[in-house]
């Protein structure tokens, strides 16, 4: 085979167009990565410097995740006790309103295993009333063993 001899100019112009081809190479490989060295051939200081830094950016987004996390967690939480609070105060407002009913009544009607009735006991409260209803009024007999508790 014979041999193709090119002139310094035209021997130019390739070297320039092979050199401007490795350059649109290198510029699309970094617009499709989105990033300036893509390996440790390029620039081992560059490289292994954003390795570290995109080790370390995904590391503070996992971070940012769990606090995410963290925050809806409490939140509901929150919501748990709120909750929780406003049946409370549901309860104590009951209470209250029953506190209220027996205090305006004359007879009270204590309901355990037999009713007890201090309707005609004379007495200030429903405690004054209870106290001074007797063991016989209340269904005891002598010998009988239980524990009034009084509020």
């Amino acid at each position: 085979m014979s041999g193709i001899t090119l002139s310094a100019g035209v021997r130019e112009n390739l070297l320039s167009l092979q050199n401007t081809a490795s350059l649109m190479s290198q510029t699309a490989n970094r617009l499709s990565t989105g990033k300036k060295v893509n390996s440790a051939l390029d620039n081992p200081n560059n490289f292994f410097t954003s390795q570290g830094l995109s080790t370390r950016a995904n590391e503070l987004g996992n971070l940012l995740d769990n606090i995410g996390n963290a925050t809806k967690t409490l939140e509901a939480a929150d919501n748990g006790i709120k909750a929780i609070t406003k049946l409370v105060e549901s309860a104590q407002s009951t209470v209250r309103q029953a506190q209220q009913a027996n205090s305006s009544s004359k007879g009270t009607h204590i309901q355990s295993g037999a009713g007890i009735d201090t309707t005609g006991v004379t007495g200030t409260s429903t405690k004054d009333r209870a106290e001074k209803q007797s063991l016989d009024n209340l269904g005891f007999s002598a010998g009988t063993n239980s524990n009034l508790v009084i509020t």
